[in-house]
């Protein structure tokens, strides 16, 4: 299938690949470099292939001077990209890998394949405040706004040093298919607000957002 959707926000732009090739058919599309190709091979699950192939096919498409950069991977497991000259993040979930990118903003993205399971995680990820929310007819839905906004969030932080329960808090809000939330990060000196957005591709929710 390729390119599924690519959106120009402000500051940052993304791209979304619907999975439909085998890796072996991504791979032929793909024109990586020896390290990246080291990488690709010590990937266990063809999956994690399809997934981390479809994400670098998406780089040229969305920034065509991006066509010979490589995704390397600092200490805390955060993306960049081998010149440094974009920020980036990237995530993947069944049959979609997604990927953002800037030039003059940290960013983060998020999507996940909403199951019904999450409604029985939430004292692992919600803070006591959010444990109050009332998402009423939309509480699966709502509740992964909350989890991909949090990962989003942790994703613009770049380290390890984030709790989903106590250092990212996501303000009240009504789900509406689409839209936006604020999230806030609260950890010693670290007080940032943050405004993230948010869309359901048929069985998955998207949320991405960009920082100064």
């Amino acid at each position: 299938m390729g390119l599924l959707l690519k959106k120009q926000i402000p500051n940052a732009i993304l791209g979304i690949w619907e999975i439909l090739e085998s890796s072996q058919e991504l791979f032929s599309l793909s024109n990586l470099n020896e390290k990246e190709q080291d990488f690709y091979r010590s990937l266990k699950s063809d999956l994690r292939k399809k997934h981390w192939l479809s994400y670098r096919l998406l780089l040229p498409l969305l920034a065509p001077d991006l066509q010979n950069r490589s995704i390397e991977y600092d200490e805390c497991g955060k993306p960049f990209l081998s010149d440094n000259r974009y920020q980036i993040s990237v995530s993947h979930s069944g049959k979609f890998a997604a990927l953002i990118l800037s030039d003059n903003s940290f960013v983060g993205i998020d999507i996940e394949l909403m199951q019904h399971k999450i409604m029985k995680l939430t004292k692992k990820f919600l803070s006591p405040q959010e444990l109050q929310y009332d998402f009423g007819a939309q509480e699966k839905e709502s509740l992964y706004v909350i989890w991909c906004a949090k990962e989003s969030l942790y994703k613009m932080h770049g380290k390890r040093d984030l709790s989903f329960k106590q250092h990212i808090i996501i303000d009240p809000f009504s789900f509406n298919g689409h839209g936006s939330v604020t999230g806030r990060i609260h950890k010693e000196k670290t007080k940032k607000s943050h405004q993230l957005f948010y869309e359901t591709l048929n069985d998955y929710m998207l949320v991405f957002g960009t920082a100064d």
